[in-house]
């Protein structure tokens, strides 16, 4: 859409963009966008208000509560939870016109397409996030548990502030609290919630450590687009506005200001977080993230643009302000009576909070309302205000948790009205009066600002105000006065107080005391029955209290278990716990007998587990009995076992040749091991001193006949030598060259270095001859930058150091002096005394001639113009000689490995387990091969397990291993290999080397009746470890390590934190020796050490070159260089300027070149700094000392570290200005081509260079121009499986069109084309049966390959196709029709010949994602390998360890998902070891922000999980109950429970996990799945079954015992057994409900989707999941109701038992202010007992609650009624949303929003139409796709397991029958897969 083209509306411009919403909450990492048309109607104007329609009917605490009581009041609560009145939607005022008006033009709910995304995965120790003040304070007040209609509870509303920032914090978050000024005006209509904004800014600066910002006066000026240029956030967090608090204003005005504010930051390009979702683990924190779209957010800000410009409208704050009532007017009154007051300050002891209330105070006295009442009325009341906030510093938090009184049903009349209205004016006063001391400096200085987070509390000034006045009425009656409830302590300084009010007050004003003055009417009789009512039901009975807490603890059974003795005995003994015999207990544990006697099922029966479970594919025991189909089974087993030999040799290379495996027998191994460490000994001795012992004759025979033969060979060799440079005379330079490499490997391998010296200096004459031709060609200096031919220079240098390096001792002095002569040519003088040590002038040159004296000019020409070590920086970074090992070892006849790499072996010779981290590419797997290959070695036991974390990488592994080792002869009914996924199983059990996934080990692991299958393990690999931390399954891979009964192997490229890891598992490894050694269970055939290795490797073997692919007219180049550094900010280099691993990232490592270009600038920007004299690359001492030829890498590394502390000493001298300069200069071509090029296509084409377009439009252009650089293969990375297939059918389109461009150019016509084609036929006909007959070399060829005519030759239009093809493909000449080729796309027969992957793998190109089917993918992985392919377009499948080395990884867009783990992962493709020197790195359609974020962010550190869960218990106690070897399946089940990886640094951490571990046994002892000795029964094994599923696991078999599944499951009639389609729908929806539980965010309702309809942007979907019927939901709630009790108890035993260490909660969580406690402070009993004895009647009892969060009337009770706990519980307790295994049936946000579950479950099983799914339901396309596939899976397993159970005619066993074959066939179909 033109500029001149902005829409109207919102409507108009969907309509055109054709955007369809996208709700999806957790898209699969490779998931794409796929868009549909969107028909809005643009009739319809009307704003969709995105607030859900109801909510929960009795919300668990309701707070929306009266003013006045915490008792059910009147007032009504509307479906919405909003009070009536409380907020006009219909208002027709202008304010509410105008919101309407503007929200026309901002985006719907439904157009913003966030994902739920873990937010500071990426964000960690790389830059800050931003809080939006105003949000973060809207969000707050919005939280449920919050009392806020009582006036503000201040310390309650700081208290969850902290909370929520001190949680961000620990979690390793940074960040900045920005507040805009002009937001102000959006809290002036609430005097409370103005103020809560005040305190809250000020508490932030004054009391926290935390950065608050309040200069910026608003969202769209310059200063916040400064700020955000200045701190490059990663993200900013905000609300949505979707909010019920009664602000005073129309909720379309509050939704739009923040709408508004939304577009403004967008405008900033910063990616946004939405506030409400916000989830917080022990470990991470989840939100809905929504990633900057250039394309989408440019049309968004035009729309809004236009709105404001052109129509002239002004900003919805800007009519908030114009509407708002004045500032205050009487600024100067209170500026004197607060310069009063501050004089006499000092004798405040409440600091500011004093003399701001008693300022309000003074100016509330005066005001016409109260002076036109009852004067005396509002003199009490103020008097009742300011004793409350006195009292505040009297009364600790425990005695200000009340139950407040109704002031409504109060037995005496008082205008309860005036209370509010007077609260109201002070808390408008105290605003401006805290602006005032602001503005005068006051705060922070002069004024003690501790008390700011308590600056009043609205519920003790009600409960004050009903106490006094109650009391006064009494008095009135006997003569006593209310002041008789205070002591002469608290009235003196009240009157205190009151005097000063006096003094600055322009009135008369009676004494403080009495408190009450105005006459107060009381009904005596009313009054006596609530005293009596409020003592009955107080809590301030200590026999009535401890009465409750023994029925609260009473709930627990008893049990006798070891292992819950042997985790948690301590902490049960001490609980109380019901008789054996109690009912309760007896009706809980046989239960599961009643429903056996029922409905016949046998309930106990133990279940086969998910490996019987599995598909075994090859089954030789299940053989078909069918003849015919028996001989294709074995037959494809057959091509199966070929394929898998092909697809293991592509793995491992060219060249490959198996591995001998001869089992040794066990003294053999022993005499090998003394055999090869005497050996090694005898190699130290001989290396020691110099062998001079005379040689005997038998040896000197051996050697004259060993030298004969080498003669001879080497004469032969001279032959050849010479046979070949006599044919090569006439031969190009290119083609000699090759030609000459090939002979020179042979000499290589047939050790004939004179020949070999020979043959390189002809090389090095014809790269002579080129560079001569070149740059007399050429015109200019060889030197001058962008030369073409300084490829041919660095051979030159590169040969010349081969020869010296490799046949030095055989270069006699004429050829020392013809290497020193080229070396001279090229102006490299300075390298000449490395192979002429005595110097001399003369000498020959190349060619052979004499050196003569030549003209400088002559010299200059072939000069490179640099010297030899920044030549060396420069050009030869990647050739430069790694320093490694030269001895051999002979367990590694390969190659010869780095000393890290022995220390692996050594590891598995000793039986130690390891830690390795190392790059990608530095050759850590191999230890793995060798460890594997020992236990083949050592016997045909022992199992190795190779653990990976995808199934892709298992299928690689599974083939290498093949590849490898089959040829070891195994015992009948064994195999070398196996593989288990949960999609199929082949040979799992039966092998010796297992292949399989973390889950699948765990299943086996945790398997009762799998030990004796465990105790054969040898060793467990480990593959990409660092997944521990990843979001989904990490705890697997924590459970594993703990679990395993052996030595390990953990590899990973990606670990921050391995020293932490180390130490955890070593500390593991030492309990399970100990546990060991108790049992005497120790294998002394096979003894294990119990050590614990780390071995860190830090160096990449390949340097990676990063470039921008920036395309621009005027530049040539449109592979821009970046340099590492220029994505750094001085705030990151300031920030970890003392941090131990260094200022610098410690992934962002430079090549010699960008070190060399580092220092050249530090130089341009201080070139008189002494100190860089030293570095220059001439002078620097390392170099200048080196003795060989060419710098090592070492030495380059070395250099770039001094570069590094040069810089950083610039820092500490404070030379900031100059670091930004040097950062700015290394960027600065960088950014100018990038705005260039942003301009171009933006002016020409409308195409954003960050946007989808940009990719599909330049796609060709850049692989056109790494072909053209020398590139390729390059994989090309996208997180959107939809867009790469797109990608790559663009590119055969393009290509496509080029070639019949260029056929034409060449004159081919279809005519010669249709001729040509045929007669290539025959002849690759032709040539077919010459091979044919070669291969069977019997007889006398009938057709010689001489006679068949060469395609050339056929016609010259053949040769044109070829060459035009040739040039528009990715393939490889002579490859694209190879017989490889051919044989690989058999593979793929069962595709169309038009099909895109087809048609993309001609041309060279290829997709691979997770939806294609194993042979197209393995297809693409091995024409890749072999380089049939040269560029592969792929999703993350391709990232975790997949062998496919290429040259350049590409990244194609951003993703939400690609952060720094992922990029580290996927760029480690690029430059692997032995293939490519160096790596390159394009960013393609990259925003600059998320590139910088990428490489300066460091890996996450691994925290660890938190670690149980009841399904996990259940394993546990299965395990140890029915294992076959018990004392080894105790001590793994200890050892897991006692030893997870979080409380490893938290030690105290262990207190609460052993209280949970009772928990959830007492849980499932409720559910009848334990008895009282802990032994399962009853259905724990299905509920083990679906263990991945908790708690849903749990619901379903709790619906089964209470017979809910047979009362719905009927047939149709009594003699049929087929269910309804009304049957089957309402299982898949209750199933839906429990196991596809996909939640949408809050703004989609029904309405919202009512209106999508409308529109006709939904066509089968339904999109909103429907609730549960009656009975189904009506039993969950129930089960629910017991499960929240049981937790409850659980918590209040937790707080209990860790009172004694966490002593009473009176400190903040991040400003540590401390409160009164029960203990100190309390106001003296003697001097105030009235008042005490008071209080404590309705004073609120509490143990898990938070002190704070009761001063808003929350209790123990409440807060297990309520759904958002976490942030209630008091600090010190552990929880989160999972801890305990509640179903919610409907989940809210934090602000009780309703989020609704996405129905695609039950759409697909109605319209059975997977494009629906993805149109309609928003899935995203692999998200979609393994979500069905999961749920199809689930009800797979629910029928397996119920056959099992049930009997075969039971009616629900007989429903899930029918039910899985109708879902899988319509899964099966929509797939093409075979049911």
């Amino acid at each position: 859409m033109a500029e001149s083209e902005t829409p109207d509306s919102w409507e108009e411009l969907d309509e055109e963009t054709g955007e369809a919403p996208d709700i999806s909450n957790d898209a699969a990492t490779d998931a794409a966008d796929v868009e549909t048309p969107d028909t809005a109607d643009s009739s319809d104007d009307s704003y969709v208000d995105p607030e859900e329609a109801a909510r929960p009917t009795s919300p668990p605490f309701d707070s929306q509560r009266r003013l006045s009581s915490d008792e059910e009041s009147d007032t009504t609560v509307s479906e919405s939870g909003e009070s009536d009145g409380a907020m006009e939607d219909g208002d027709d005022s202008e304010i509410s016109s105008v919101a309407k008006m503007c929200l026309r033009h901002l985006p719907a709910d439904n157009y913003i397409k966030p994902q739920w995304v873990s937010l500071l995965h990426d964000f960690v120790d790389s830059e800050l996030f931003i809080i939006d003040g105003d949000s973060l304070l809207l969000e707050l007040l919005s939280e449920v548990n919050l009392d806020w209609v009582s006036g503000g509870q201040y310390l309650h509303f700081i208290f969850l502030l902290e909370r929520f920032l001190h949680t961000f914090q620990q979690l390793g978050g940074i960040f900045h609290i920005v507040f805009f000024g002009d937001m102000r005006v959006l809290w002036a209509g609430c005097p409370s919630m103005s103020l809560a904004r005040e305190v809250m800014i000020l508490h932030l600066q004054q009391n926290t450590p935390y950065t608050v910002t309040t200069y910026i006066p608003s969202a769209d000026s310059q200063d916040w687009i400064q700020y955000l240029q200045k701190n490059r956030p990663a993200f900013v967090a905000l609300s949505d506005g979707n909010q019920n608090l009664p602000l005073g204003l129309p909720k379309d005005v509050v939704v739009a200001v923040f709408k508004t504010l939304f577009l403004h930051v967008l405008r900033g390009r910063v990616n946004c977080v939405f506030m409400s979702e916000i989830e917080h683990t022990a470990t991470k924190a989840f939100g809905f993230y929504l990633e900057y779209y250039p394309h989408k957010m440019i049309k968004w800000l035009k729309t809004y643009s236009k709105y404001r410009n052109e129509g002239q409208h002004p900003s919805m704050l800007s009519v908030l302000q114009q509407n708002a009532t004045e500032e205050c007017t009487d600024a100067e009154q209170l500026r004197a009576k607060l310069l009063k007051v501050m004089s006499q300050g000092s004798s405040l002891p409440g600091g500011i909070r004093d003399i701001v209330v008693v300022v309000a105070c003074s100016q509330v006295l005066e005001q016409p309302v109260l002076t036109a009442a009852d004067p005396q009325v509002g003199q009490d009341i103020v008097r009742l205000f300011l004793l409350h906030v006195m009292l505040l510093r009297h009364l600790s938090l425990k005695q200000r948790a009340q139950r407040l009184r109704d002031l409504n049903k109060a037995p005496f009349s008082f205008p309860v009205e005036l209370l509010s209205t007077v609260r109201d004016q002070v808390q408008v006063y105290m605003v401006d009066i805290l602006n005032e001391c602001s503005k005068l400096g006051y705060i922070g200085h002069e004024m003690d600002t501790k008390f700011l987070s308590d600056i009043m509390d609205g519920r003790l000034f009600l409960q004050l105000s009903y106490l006094f006045l109650d009391a006064h009425s009494r008095g009135q009656q006997s003569g006593n006065s209310c002041a008789c409830l205070l002591s002469e302590d608290l009235c003196s300084e009240l009157e205190e107080l009151w005097a000063i009010v006096t003094d600055i007050s322009q009135s008369e004003l009676n004494p403080a005391i009495p408190v009450i003055v105005s006459p107060v009417g009381r009904e005596d009789q009313l009054g006596d029955q609530l005293e009596q009512d409020a003592d009955a039901d107080g809590f301030s009975l200590p026999d009535k209290l401890k009465a409750l807490r023994t029925n609260t603890k009473a709930a627990f059974f008893p049990v006798s278990n070891e292992l819950v003795d042997a985790f948690a005995g301590s902490v049960n003994d001490c609980l109380p716990h019901l008789d054996r015999t109690d009912r309760q207990v007896t009706a809980a544990i046989t239960e599961n007998e009643d429903f056996d006697e029922t409905y016949h099922w046998h309930s106990g029966k133990p279940l086969a587990d998910d490996y019987d479970n599995t598909k075994d594919t090859f089954n030789l025991e299940q053989l078909p009995a069918d003849k015919w189909e028996r001989r294709m089974f074995l037959k494809g087993k057959q091509k199966f076992s070929r394929h898998m030999q092909s697809y293991g040799e592509s793995l491992e290379g060219p060249g490959f040749r198996k591995v001998p495996i001869v089992v040794r027998q066990k003294a053999d191994q022993k005499q090998e091991e003394k055999e090869r460490k005497k050996k090694e000994r005898q190699e130290m001795a001989k290396t020691a001193k110099q062998k001079t012992v005379k040689k005997s004759k038998k040896d000197l025979i051996i050697e004259a006949r060993m030298k004969k033969e080498e003669e001879a060979k080497t004469s032969q060799m001279l032959q050849q030598w010479q046979t070949l440079k006599t044919s090569l005379k006439t031969s190009k330079a290119v083609k000699s060259i090759q030609e000459l490499e090939r002979f020179l490997e042979r000499c290589n391998r047939e050790q004939v270095p004179q020949v070999a010296t020979q043959v390189q200096l002809a090389i090095l004459q014809h790269l002579v001859d080129m560079w001569k031709e070149h740059c007399s060609k050429g015109g200019g200096k060889a030197g001058e930058s962008g030369h073409p031919n300084m490829k041919t220079a660095v051979d030159i240098v590169k040969t010349v150091s081969d020869i010296v390096d490799k046949y030095g001792q055989h270069l006699d002095p004429q050829q020392r002096q013809e290497l020193a002569g080229v070396l001279r040519l090229l102006g490299l003088s300075d390298m000449v005394p490395y192979i002429l040590p005595e110097g001399g002038e003369g000498g020959l040159l190349a060619d052979g001639s004499k050196t003569k004296k030549k003209p400088a000019e002559d010299l200059r020409k072939y000069s490179v113009q640099m010297s030899s070590n920044r030549f060396q920086l420069q050009h030869m970074g990647h050739l430069l000689k790694r320093e490694g090992r030269e001895d051999p070892d002979p367990r590694v006849p390969q190659f010869i490995p780095d000393t890290w790499q022995r220390e692996l072996l050594d590891a598995v010779d000793n039986n130690e387990s390891a830690l390795i981290v190392a790059p990608t590419s530095s050759g850590k797997t191999y230890a793995s091969y060798y460890c594997m290959e020992k236990v083949l070695r050592d016997g045909d036991d022992g199992v190795v397990v190779y653990v990976s974390p995808t199934k892709a990488l298992v299928n690689q592994v599974a083939a290498t291993v093949y590849a490898r080792f089959s040829n070891k002869t195994m015992p009948d009914g064994m195999s070398v290999y196996g593989v288990f996924t949960r999609d199929y199983r082949h040979n799992a059990l039966n092998c010796q080397i297992l292949v399989t996934v973390p889950q699948c080990l765990e299943i086996l692991l945790l398997a009762p009746h799998r030990q004796k299958w465990a105790q054969k393990i040898r060793y467990v690999i480990f593959d990409e470890v660092h997944c521990m931390g990843s979001e989904i399954g990490a705890e697997v891979w924590e459970h594993l390590l703990l679990l395993i009964p052996c030595p390990f192997l953990a590899l990973s490229a990606t670990i921050s934190n391995p020293h932490d890891l180390q130490s955890w598992l070593q500390s593991a490894k030492d309990f399970q020796k100990q546990l060991d050694g108790q049992a005497s269970r120790k294998n002394k055939a096979q003894p294990q050490s119990y050590n614990v290795r780390l071995v860190v490797y830090g160096e990449r073997y390949s340097d990676l070159e990063k470039y921008i692919y920036l395309p621009c007219k005027d530049s040539p180049n449109s592979l821009v260089p970046m340099h590492p550094y220029s994505v750094l900010t001085l705030k990151q280099l300031q920030d970890n300027l003392d941090n131990p691993d260094g200022a610098f990232p410690r992934d962002l490592t430079l090549s010699p070149r960008e070190t060399l270009q580092l220092y050249d600038t530090m130089t341009r920007v201080w070139p008189e700094r002494d100190s860089l004299k030293a570095l220059e690359a001439d002078a620097y001492r390392d170099f200048a000392t080196r003795d060989q030829l060419l710098i090592t890498k070492a030495q380059a590394r070395k250099y770039e570290a001094d570069l590094k502390s040069e810089l950083v000493m610039w820092l500490k001298e404070h030379q900031e200005q100059k670091v930004c300069s040097v950062i700015g200069v290394l960027k600065s071509h960088m950014e100018r081509q990038q705005s260039t090029s942003a301009k171009e296509f933006d002016e020409k084409h409308c195409i954003d260079i960050t946007g989808k377009t940009f990719l599909e439009d330049q796609t060709v252009d850049l692989l056109n121009k790494l072909k053209q650089e020398d590139k390729l293969p390059a994989l090309v990375f996208s997180f959107d499986r939809g867009l790469i297939q797109k990608l790559v059918h663009i590119v055969d389109v393009k290509l496509s069109e080029m070639e019949m461009e260029t056929r034409e150019s060449l004159g081919v016509t279809q005519a010669s084309i249709k001729k040509d084609l045929s007669m290539m036929r025959k002849v690759e006909k032709r040539e077919k049966r010459v091979r044919d007959k070669d291969q069977k070399a019997s007889g006398k060829n009938i057709l010689e390959a001489k006679d068949v005519p060469d395609a050339e030759q056929v016609n010259q239009d053949a040769a044109n196709m070829r060459r035009a093809f040739l040039k528009h493909s990715f393939v490889s000449e002579g490859l694209h029709s190879s017989e490889d080729l051919e044989k690989y796309q058999r593979r793929l027969n069962f595709l169309s010949d038009g099909h895109l992957l087809k048609r993309g793998i001609r041309r060279g190109i290829a997709y691979h994602h997770a939806g294609m089917n194993a042979k197209e993918r393995q297809a693409v992985e091995t024409m890749f390998r072999n380089k049939h392919l040269k560029v592969v377009v792929a999703t993350t499948t391709l990232a975790l360890g997949i062998h496919m080395p290429c040259k350049t990884v590409v990244f194609a867009g951003d993703s939400v998902y690609l952060d720094a783990l992922e990029y580290r992962q996927m760029s480690g493709r690029a430059g692997r070891r032995g293939f490519d020197p160096v790596g390159n790195v394009v960013f393609f359609g990259l925003p600059r922000p998320k590139i910088n974020r990428l490489l300066a962010a460091n890996v996450p550190c691994l925290t660890g999980n938190y670690p149980l869960t009841s399904s996990l218990v259940l394993r546990l106690m299965l395990l140890t109950a029915r294992g076959d070897d018990k004392t080894d399946a105790f001590n793994r089940a200890l050892n897991l429970l006692k030893h997870p990886f979080l409380s490893h640094n938290k030690p105290h951490f262990q207190d609460q996990l052993q209280h949970h571990f009772l928990f959830s046994v007492q849980f499932l002892m409720r559910q009848g799945l334990l008895d009282l000795e802990g032994t399962p029964q009853g259905m724990a094994g299905l509920a083990s079954h679906l263990h991945y599923h908790e708690p849903s696991n749990f619901v379903l078999v709790w619906l089964l015992q209470k017979g809910i599944f047979h009362k719905i499951c009927v047939p149709k009639d009594d003699s049929s057994n087929e269910f309804s389609d009304e049957v089957l729908r309402q299982l898949v929806l209750i199933l839906a409900n429990l196991f596809g539980r996909e939640f949408m965010p809050a703004f989609f309702t029904p309405e919202t989707v009512k209106n999508m309809q409308q529109r006709k942007e939904l066509s089968q979907s339904k999109l909103i999941l429907e609730d549960l019927p009656e009975l189904v939901s009506s039993s969950i709630n129930e089960y629910n109701q017991q499960t929240r009790k049981l937790f409850h108890s659980y918590l209040c035993t937790v707080a209990e038992a860790l009172a004694p260490r966490l002593g009473q909660e009176t400190s903040l969580p991040a400003s540590q202010i401390e409160f009164l406690s029960a203990d100190t402070g309390v106001l003296s009993a003697d001097s105030s007992q009235a008042l005490l004895t008071k209080l404590q009647k309705s004073q609120i009892h509490y143990s898990v609650v938070s002190s704070f969060a009761s001063l808003s009337g929350l209790d123990d009770d409440k807060l297990q009624e309520s759904e958002n706990m976490f942030e209630s519980v008091r600090q010190g307790l552990y929880m989160d949303r999972d801890s305990a295994p509640v179903f919610p049936l409907m989940k809210h946000d934090r602000r009780g929003r309703r989020q609704y579950l996405n129905s695609y479950a039950l759409d697909f099983f109605k319209h059975q139409c997977y494009q629906a799914i993805i149109d309609d339901n928003g899935l995203r396309t692999g998200f979609a796709y393994q979500a069905l596939k999961d749920f199809n899976m689930t009800i797979k397993s629910i029928h397996t397991a119920l056959e099992q159970l049930g009997y075969e005619e039971d009616n629900v066993v007989r429903a899930f029958k029918q039910l899985r074959q109708k879902y899988n066939e319509a899964f099966c179909n929509a797939f093409s897969y075979e049911k």
